[in-house]
């Protein structure tokens, strides 16, 4: 698989079995636009079906991870404009046959924060924060929403929701939403050790494990179409 370029919006760089999947707007704090989600889709969608790709790790580039949907470009200036293709982003996320790890610096705020809930594996820099903040602009956090229903307890869900505030790295390890918290200067670095990690172990183990969860906790026949219609209600 050959990387994009790397002044590309989105960028992946492969390194070993680990592909990374950069957000690449550090000018502003890789915030979500239109073109950020055709690509990020399409990266997510063929990093996930590259044979030779074991782990994924999500990050941003300029030592920040994403400060959600970008107002100025997609939006109003104080509430976010349609992005046609982001429920396929989350579709192909929850589709993906490989693991994805989170690189969590800085902070990951409503769009942003949709995408480090819907990773199994999430390290976070110990001053970052996570903030679903829909409701205090006055609009639904439907992405969020569906990755707070597929991943975690009730409890954790309405905190994170209701309450529409940074919640720090310390308490994200605490709900079970962080992995790990490690110094700030090491979430890139302790990322890819456990994408490595992660990447390492044989493939059929992966598969298998795939296959047990989606008996145990069932599956989503339709996943373009169920994010698709959470986003337009």
């Amino acid at each position: 698989m050959c990387a994009l370029m790397s002044d590309s919006v989105v960028f992946v760089e492969k390194f070993g079995a680990r592909a990374e999947i950069v957000l690449n707007r550090p000018e502003r704090k890789n915030s979500i636009t239109p073109d950020v989600t055709e690509l990020l889709r399409d990266a997510i969608t063929a990093t996930s079906h590259d044979e030779s790709v074991n782990c994924i790790l999500l990050r941003g580039n300029g030592g920040v991870f994403c400060s959600g949907v970008d107002l100025k470009e997609s939006g109003n200036g104080t509430k976010p404009g349609p992005l046609p293709a982001w429920p396929q982003v989350h579709a192909a996320l929850y589709s993906s046959p490989v693991p994805v790890v989170v690189a969590l610096e800085k902070y990951a705020i409503n769009a942003g924060a949709a995408l480090a809930l819907a990773a199994p594996v999430v390290v976070a820099g110990e001053s970052s924060f996570l903030q679903v903040g829909e409701l205090a602009i006055g609009v639904a956090a439907p992405m969020c929403a569906a990755w707070l229903h597929l991943r975690f307890a009730p409890s954790v869900a309405d905190r994170l929701v209701y309450l529409a505030d940074r919640v720090p790295a310390a308490e994200l390890l605490r709900l079970g939403v962080a992995t790990e918290v490690v110094d700030d200067s090491m979430v890139v670095e302790r990322a890819r050790e456990l994408a490595d990690r992660i990447a390492s172990y044989p493939v059929g183990g992966r598969i298998a494990m795939n296959k047990k969860w989606k008996e145990l906790r069932g599956e989503i026949s339709d996943p373009v179409a169920w994010f698709t219609d959470l986003l337009s209600r």
